[in-house]
């Protein structure tokens, strides 16, 4: 009897604790965050903040939703809310990547952390590309993991001779997990273009031209590369 009372205590308790495990994985909620994600690279932050309030009523706690939602906070510019956001994954998720990324995140846009970016952004447009990329490894602990300080990063290690090509296959490989980035769009079509590779720089162009944010920059480069072929 009591074996059969455990039994029916735990079927109860997966049946209870199935919506739970199943919420993370719903089609509904990856098509979300796919439109969060599709958002913030297309600076859409309509289409981030509608996602993020759909998200909100299917799965409040989850990380990636918390995560995105400090993001935006940061982008408009609430270092408080975000900061409260950080909080609540700290206490939710204290294991898991997106607080990590949200950590760095957080330290890269507010205080110290927001001078030593700036800093390194500085030595790459002075052409102190080794100087960029140690300041940026410094700041982050290594690869910088928010995508589009990322680009950024890749982008200034591709310009090292001895490490173009592994500048270029991340530059790549981030196109391909998070699409649509027009600031990655962008140096993936210069790189192309400049390792003379126009078919591919312009594939990137028609890729780029197909958002609204980055039509008109893929124009531009897009006449002044066929003007430089003639």
């Amino acid at each position: 009897m009591r074996k059969l009372t455990l039994s029916l205590l735990t079927l109860s308790l997966g049946v209870a604790l199935l919506p739970l495990a199943q919420a993370a994985t719903t089609p509904a909620q990856e098509h979300l965050l796919e439109q969060v994600r599709l958002g913030e690279a297309s600076n859409r932050e309509d289409l981030v903040r509608q996602s993020l309030y759909r998200l909100e009523l299917i799965d409040p706690n989850n990380p990636e939703l918390i995560a995105a939602r400090m993001r935006y906070l940061l982008r408009q510019g609430d270092a408080a809310g975000a900061q409260k956001e950080l909080e609540r994954l700290t206490k939710l998720a204290p294991d898991s990547p997106e607080l990590k990324a949200s950590r760095n995140e957080m330290k890269s846009n507010t205080g110290e952390g927001r001078q030593a970016l700036q800093q390194a952004r500085l030595l790459g447009v002075a052409g102190k590309v080794d100087e960029a990329i140690a300041a940026y490894e410094k700041l982050y602990g290594g690869v910088p993991d928010d995508v589009d300080v990322a680009i950024e990063y890749w982008t200034l290690v591709a310009r090292l001779p001895a490490r173009h090509s592994e500048g270029v296959s991340q530059l790549k490989k981030l196109n391909a997990s998070a699409p649509g980035n027009v600031s990655l769009l962008t140096s993936l079509a210069k790189q192309m273009f400049a390792d003379n590779k126009p078919q591919e720089g312009f594939a990137y162009l028609a890729e780029m031209a197909r958002s609204a944010s980055g039509r008109g920059i893929a124009a531009d480069m897009w006449f002044s590369e066929v003007k430089a072929c003639r």
